[in-house]
């Protein structure tokens, strides 16, 4: 237990019960399936804000600003359960700035996604760096 942390035992296991449930659910789905397609994220690359409080940083999008935490939706799958995840490449925004979607995969399976990600950089070429900002 980490010190100070009121966390008990009974909050912990109830925690770890759900974490096991939503990886039994995947497990279900990758009984049929190789991978999950899903998007990285809901915006490209971004200035990284470093103020001190995290709670008050905020993400610049076309549909108006976003808190800077809502970035974690994206990598809760993978973090919760502990299935491996590839981000691979598809494309560029019109900026140029590179874009991509997340590979799910099975858990303890991380070559599913990687293969698949080495798949996808065949048809869609591969990295390329963007461009170097003037």
């Amino acid at each position: 237990m980490i010190p100070n942390d009121p966390t008990s035992h009974r909050d912990w296991g109830a925690a770890a019960g759900r974490q096991e449930a939503a990886r039994h659910c995947w497990a279900d789905y990758f009984r049929d399936h190789d991978a999950f397609l899903m998007p990285e994220n809901f915006i490209t690359a971004f200035p990284h804000d470093h103020s001190p409080n995290l709670m008050e940083r905020k993400l610049s999008t076309p549909g108006g600003p976003r808190p800077y935490l809502d970035l974690l939706k994206y990598i809760f799958h993978a973090t919760l359960t502990g299935n491996p995840a590839t981000v691979c490449r598809i494309g560029r925004t019109q900026e140029g700035l590179p874009c991509g979607i997340q590979i799910l995969g099975p858990y303890l399976e991380d070559a599913t996604p990687i293969d698949l990600a080495g798949r996808i950089a065949d048809l869609t070429g591969g990295f390329v760096p963007p461009p170097l900002a003037a």
